[in-house]
């Protein structure tokens, strides 16, 4: 056995010169959690980075000021006196807890990357390891770097499967450098894990950024202190990182507001252009004077600190804008009961060769565990009563069954299900207490991949498979997934399922809104 991640490949991200190679996979790690996270803190990173050098800082210092507005932390594990065995042994204990590990490494540590056994290149680099396979002793890392091998420009977070001792060899051959240069990092690994439920969406993660902009600006001070060195332009890829490539982050986010709020695009694409434009100058102006050593002139000075400031409050100013009031709303859940529906038995209480379940047809069957059942099950802005019984039918396997519903008014139907061979957007109908019908269309993601129509992956655990006599554990996960569906406002009283046994409900559940 062992346990796998769930974390996208986030092929619509940001690379290199938008977010660190060491931030970048942090970001991705939270991702675990909510798979939107990934673009939250990158944009939080983006907004604080400004005004905070984080290269000064040990990741878990820096981070963990982010991750506590999302619900996260970075836990910093000290591996002093431990050996290299152990430290491996460590970050596969951390992915069996369901935390996902970051490792601080060196890219001539990384036998995949150009750089690989290159002393001379010494740049640090963050590894995200999500997955540990404990029959065969192998890890699955994330990596944006093998675009170089793919020969390709998505920044995708590939997965890359390597034996305990790769995994064990890279961070042996990158601590011993860490401790040369007497680094924080050095003899540590880092884990994510959540300690609180926290629903972030555009509007909270905007109200959170516009808490960080208080301070000054820390290129302000970069131009204020440089003194006609080669010291910023040495730095030159970091600082346009940090200055000009935050800006795509920044502005994907506030995109997605003015998207998902109805507001105008226009001065959000007139603010994006002169903050681009303003950071550009003001960086080529300071890189070309440290490239050739030149001195800055007081006023010259003042007139690149007055553009900086001038930027930063116009796109102050536009995220306030952005930024909606919305009324408080009271939730009012009806669980569906669809017992009597039940056709279909998935779950298994353990692994065992006897087992009866049978999800596909073919002895593909999941493992009970880390379910919540027979009661409230509520996760995000998600809430179930998923009725379970050991050894019994636990979902639907839909054929065209009718749920009959006494008569409950609704705004929303939220599902917990999946597919199976394939993944489908099937019909269902809702029948309204005075007789008319409204069709929805809704999806099911095939339960052996992470979700493809924006669901939730609500649970995630083991899946096996039973085949002449004997059952043995699947190489991936199983899943259920959450999604909800606006409907036509009224008094539900009937829900017409689609027919297609390959795709099962486990759950259902009817939601009136109520602005207070």
């Amino acid at each position: 056995m062992g346990k796998a991640l769930d974390i996208d490949l986030y092929k619509n991200g940001f690379d290199y010169k938008n977010v660190d190679c060491i931030q970048s996979p942090i970001a991705a790690a939270t991702g675990y959690f909510n798979h939107d996270n990934y673009f939250y803190y990158c944009f939080l990173h983006s907004i604080a980075g400004a005004y905070e050098n984080y290269s000064q800082y040990d990741p878990s210092d820096y981070s963990s000021k982010i991750l506590c507005k999302m619900g996260l932390k970075l836990k910093k594990i000290d591996c002093r006196g431990c050996t290299p065995e152990d430290v491996i042994s460590m970050a596969a204990e951390e992915i069996l807890f369901g935390r996902p590990v970051i490792m601080v490494v060196k890219y001539n540590s990384l036998f995949y990357n150009v750089y690989y056994k290159n002393m001379g290149f010494k740049l640090n680099h963050g590894l995200l390891v999500n997955e540990f396979n404990e029959s065969n002793k192998t890890f699955c890392i994330k990596d944006q770097l093998y675009k170089d091998i793919l020969d390709t420009y998505k920044s995708a977070f590939f997965p890359l499967h390597i034996t305990f001792d790769m995994l064990k060899e890279i961070w042996e051959h990158s601590n011993n450098q860490f401790r040369r240069e007497l680094v924080s990092c050095a003899d540590s690994i880092y884990s994510i894990y959540q300690n609180e439920e926290v629903n972030l969406d555009t509007n909270k993660a905007i109200s959170i950024a516009l808490s960080m902009m208080d301070d000054k600006n820390e290129l302000i001070s970069l131009i204020e202190n440089y003194n006609g060195t080669k010291d910023f332009d040495n730095n030159i890829v970091f600082n346009r990182l940090r200055f000009h490539g935050c800006l795509e982050p920044i502005f994907h986010i506030l995109y997605e507001q003015c998207i998902n709020k109805s507001l105008d695009l226009a001065r959000l694409q007139e603010t994006k252009k002169k903050v681009e434009n303003i950071r550009s100058k003001v960086i080529n102006a300071l890189g070309k004077a440290s490239r050739r050593c030149e001195t800055i002139s007081k006023e010259r000075k003042d007139d690149l600190c007055k553009m900086v400031a001038e930027g930063d409050e116009i796109l102050l100013n536009l995220m306030k804008t952005l930024v909606v009031c919305e009324p408080e709303k009271k939730l009012s859940n009806y669980y569906i009961d669809i017992t009597e529906h039940y056709n279909n038995q998935a779950f298994e209480d353990i692994l065992r060769d006897d087992s009866r379940a049978d999800i596909t047809g073919e002895g593909t069957h999941y493992i009970f565990q880390n379910l919540v059942v027979n009661e409230e099950w509520k996760k995000g802005d998600f809430c179930f009563n998923y009725s379970y019984l050991p050894a019994q039918p636990d979902n639907i396997s839909c054929n065209a069954q009718v749920i009959c519903i006494p008569e409950i008014n609704a705004q929303y139907l939220s599902i917990l299900g999946c597919s199976e061979f394939g993944s489908y957007n099937e019909k269902i109908v809702i029948e309204y207490s005075d007789g008319s019908k409204r069709v929805i269309t809704v999806d099911f993601s095939d339960f052996f991949q992470p979700p493809i129509y924006g669901e939730k992956a609500y649970w995630t655990g083991a899946a096996a498979e039973r085949r002449n006599g004997r059952t043995r554990y699947h190489s991936f996960n199983a899943r259920l997934f959450a999604k909800r569906y606006r409907i036509e406002p009224g008094c539900v009283v009937k829900i017409h399922l689609p027919k297609r046994r390959n795709i099962h409900i486990f759950a259902l559940t009817l939601t009136d809104e109520v602005v207070l």
